[in-house]
């Protein structure tokens, strides 16, 4: 009976479609511990995936690097075509050999670089930029300044050089003598002279009348009469006086009184007239800055930001070769100012000028000088830092001051 009994329940309960209790694993386990199960599989699952995206992270880096490593170790003993020109005290050229400012600290930039260097050599900026933006240059260095519309078909690393635009004049009291005699009115002196010459010879006639019925001097004839009239009116202007004066009448008095008084006017007109020109030429030929310009004979290099300033403002200029070329003019006096870069000028007037060269003015429209790269040169990035390294550890301004230092 329990046999059969025990039959018919599991009977029935298959009958009924029921499982035994053994059959479902989730009768079998409490409900909090399915929960934390699934709560640490989820987390497992997390932790997973970030230690897959750090370990990616890790790879992408570490290809970066190598990379970069890989690159400069490339660049290591790499050959750059760097094009230069003269302009002084940037780039000079003695002989075979480039020496200057410029060329000193491009050296330094390529041993920070670990590159050689050849040069090429041109003639202005503008072949310059022409050499790198066509391939023939991987850089230019000289005294180049940064503009936009240079920036639009090169790339510039940061300014290394503050420089703008200065003036350079003959200085005065080189020789005074020939200014002051290229200062005299003579049109104006001329004229006066011989207005003065015939007023004379009027006042010679007048007492040549008055004396000729009392003086044996004037009875000699009309010309040596006259002479002797010249004489007296000479006289007369000079001390005031002629002769006679105790007997002297009232009329001839008044002719002497006469006579003096124009000849005083016209030796104070005279004068005046060359004082007030000469005065009046000094003023306009004084240059204390870029305001003074206007109507002055100016010399400048062609192509340059100085030209460029020149012909915005106006201003008509003489087109020389170099800043030397234009100095000698300026020595020379065949112009009146030389427009130019203001370390050039200030290095030229001081090296060069022997005292006859003087700069005036402040430094206007500022200017930065930069290394030309071309267009999205990777080296770029790589000068600026090798340049902030000579800032930081003072090679820059030793360079500097070697050579411009006012001792």
């Amino acid at each position: 009976m329990t046999v059969r009994g025990r039959s018919e329940t599991v009977s029935d309960q298959a009958a009924r479609g029921q499982k035994r209790p053994l059959d479902d694993p989730a009768q079998n386990f409490p409900e909090s511990v399915l929960s934390k199960n699934l709560v640490t599989a989820m987390r497992e699952d997390r932790m997973a995936q970030r230690r897959f995206k750090a370990i990616c992270i890790i790879l992408v880096v570490a290809v970066t690097c190598l990379g970069a490593k890989g690159a400069v170790a490339q660049d290591a003993g790499k050959v750059l075509r760097v094009a230069v020109k003269p302009i002084t005290p940037f780039v000079f050229k003695h002989e075979t050999e480039l020496s200057g400012f410029s060329i000193d600290l491009w050296n330094a930039l390529a041993q920070s670089l670990k590159v050689e260097t050849t040069w090429v050599e041109v003639t202005t900026v503008g072949d310059q930029l022409q050499a790198v933006k066509s391939g023939k240059a991987d850089a230019a260095i000289a005294a180049i300044t940064i503009t936009r519309e240079r920036e639009n078909v090169v790339d510039f690393t940061q300014p290394y050089f503050d420089s703008g635009l200065q003036i350079v004049v003959h200085a005065q009291g080189s020789n005074h003598l020939l200014d002051v005699f290229d200062s005299i009115p003579w049109p104006t002196l001329g004229v006066l002279l011989g207005a003065f010459i015939a007023i004379m010879f009027v006042m010679a006639n007048v007492l040549w009348i008055v004396e000729r019925q009392t003086s044996e001097h004037f009875r000699k004839g009309y010309l040596k009469g006259i002479g002797e009239g010249l004489w007296g009116v000479a006289l007369i202007v000079a001390t005031g006086e002629h002769g006679d004066r105790q007997a002297a009448k009232v009329v001839k008095r008044l002719i002497v009184f006469f006579m003096w008084l124009v000849g005083v006017v016209l030796i104070a007109q005279l004068t005046a007239t060359i004082s007030s020109t000469q005065t009046v030429d000094r003023l306009n030929s004084k240059i204390r800055g870029p305001a003074d310009l206007a109507g002055k004979t100016i010399a400048t290099v062609g192509g340059t930001v100085a030209a460029d300033y020149l012909t915005e403002q106006g201003l008509q200029y003489v087109n020389v070769a170099s800043a030397e070329e234009g100095c000698d003019l300026v020595s020379n006096g065949d112009v009146q100012a030389m427009v130019f870069d203001a370390p050039t000028l200030q290095y030229l007037a001081a090296k060069r000028g022997n005292g006859v060269l003087r700069i005036v003015g402040p430094i206007f429209a500022a200017q930065k000088y930069g290394i030309v790269v071309p267009d999205g040169s990777p080296l770029r990035k790589r000068i600026n830092k090798a340049l902030l390294e000579m800032y930081e550890d003072g090679r820059y301004r030793a360079l500097y001051n070697k050579w411009f230092s006012r001792a």
